[in-house]
């Protein structure tokens, strides 16, 4: 495409590409248990899910009529993804002022000062809207839903109708904190062990992954139980091996295995945009309520799907960012806006579980 020198254009197709390569926020929940990507060429997502049944075939007599069995029933669930319009000013005096990092006195140009600047608000666009994916994987797992509400957007709860006896808060006694489970009322073990059979009787889903909280960690390794089975790491790495020693990371940290599970605790953070009527704007919560922990795995089968972007721009097609910028005349102003339209669906939602086993420490 030609230019006129001095003129920068920034047609869809570029930006586009520029993309994929920007600073992504942490997405741990979301790659762990959201990996699939799914696309819509309409402002709805379908997933069709086969509903299975323990039956048994009939016993009948050889010497009469075979008795007619109703086929496997397949349900298709329909969702309306929520829509994201991150629209953006840059300040028209960055492009004359010396960029961060540059040599005072400033060793770049008006146009490369202004892609620079257009780069650093664009790498924000794709972050922000990523941690409302994570967000979404989040409320999803530990709620089985998801509540959506936005300027100009009616408040829609998505349920994906988990199971209630899938989502469990613990009580008095029976909460993991350390007095309790010295007193032998809490039982960590104990309880994982029921919740996982619970999970493979209403899905039929083998779960590989515990995620907790860092509360919910400290009553965990607390159990007497769960000592006894461990081989520290110092002394070989056969059968169990936890970390119970200090580790930090953005996101979550490996702590080991125990029996078939990994074992994560997780730490990430959002600020409230008014998302949640229920949060101050504003205000710093944590992605997963401290003192919680969540069950899953692959047979969860979770999706990241993306409806129509509604603009003549993009064709209406389906893209996870569509990103686009323009010039107005007088006075000038670039604008950069940043749409997708996302929602995080948990196809088999019953391979899922979560747990509120004590009172949150830590915000």
């Amino acid at each position: 495409m030609a230019t006129t020198p001095g003129t920068l254009v920034y047609d869809t197709n570029t930006l586009i590409q520029v993309v994929p390569n920007l600073k992504r926020a942490v997405t741990f929940l979301l790659d762990k248990f959201f990996p699939n990507i799914a696309m819509s060429d309409s402002e709805f997502v379908s997933i069709d899910v086969d509903i299975g049944t323990r039956r048994m075939a009939p016993f009948v007599s050889p010497l009469v009529e075979g008795k007619l069995v109703e086929q496997r029933r397949i349900q298709t669930n329909t969702f309306k993804p929520a829509y994201i319009k991150d629209k953006r000013a840059p300040d028209l005096r960055k492009p004359v002022r010396r960029m961060i990092g540059e040599r005072i006195g400033g060793d770049m140009t008006g146009a490369e000062r202004e892609m620079a600047n257009l780069e650093f608000e664009m790498t924000d666009q794709i972050d922000i809207l990523t941690r409302r994916l994570e967000w979404m994987a989040a409320q999803v797992l530990v709620g089985g839903k998801v509540t959506i509400t936005g300027e100009g957007f009616p408040t829609v709860v998505v349920d994906f109708g988990r199971d209630s006896s899938l989502t469990v808060a613990l009580t008095g006694s029976a909460k993991w904190t350390p007095a309790n489970v010295v007193a032998g009322t809490a039982t960590p073990v104990l309880n994982i062990e029921s919740w996982q059979r619970q999970m493979l009787k209403k899905s039929g889903a083998i779960t590989t992954d515990i995620v907790f909280t860092t509360s919910a960690w400290e009553g965990f390794i607390a159990d007497p139980l769960l000592k006894g089975a461990i081989y520290y790491p110092k002394l070989g790495d056969a059968g169990n091996s936890i970390n119970i020693g200090p580790q930090i990371q953005r996101g979550a940290i490996y702590k080991g295995q125990w029996g078939q599970y990994s074992l994560w605790i997780y730490n990430e953070w959002y600020v409230e945009s008014g998302t949640d009527g229920n949060a101050t704007v504003g205000k710093e919560y944590p992605m997963m309520p401290d003192g919680s922990l969540v069950m899953c795995g692959p047979d969860m089968m979770g999706t990241r799907a993306f409806g129509q972007i509604l603009d003549p721009a993009f064709n209406y097609a389906s893209l996870p960012f569509a990103p686009k910028t323009w010039v107005t005349e007088d006075p000038a102003q670039r604008y950069i806006l940043m749409q997708s339209s996302p929602i995080v669906i948990p196809s088999r939602v019953n391979a899922s579980f979560a747990a509120q086993v004590c009172d949150a420490v830590l915000g």
